[in-house]
């Protein structure tokens, strides 16, 4: 009984320093499963933080709406000015020519 507890134990340390030490991984796969596990840590953080912050998310999107609404509106207004003095320049040209 005690032999075959020792050779137990042999056979289990020889056959795992065989197995363990065969394969081995290149650095640009091991980069590139920490670089998955990271993606899936910070979309599960990004799922967590959107269920417990609801309302935040909902007034951040609402704030962005506003910017570039503000935007768009300064833009037109620019627009709105060139055009209406480019007509004024055209009409002056014609007049004075």
């Amino acid at each position: 009984m005690l032999n075959n507890l020792f050779s137990k134990i042999k056979d289990r340390f020889s056959n795992s320093d065989k197995s363990e030490y065969d394969s081995v991984v290149p650095a640009d796969q091991i980069e590139k499963r920490q670089q998955e596990i990271r993606d899936q840590e910070r979309i599960r953080a990004e799922e967590e933080y959107r269920r417990e912050h609801p309302d935040q998310i909902m007034q951040e999107k609402l704030e962005s709406f506003e910017n570039k609404t503000n935007k768009l509106k300064k833009k037109l207004n620019i627009a709105i000015i060139t055009v209406f003095g480019l007509i004024i320049i055209v009409f002056l040209i014609l007049f004075f020519i």
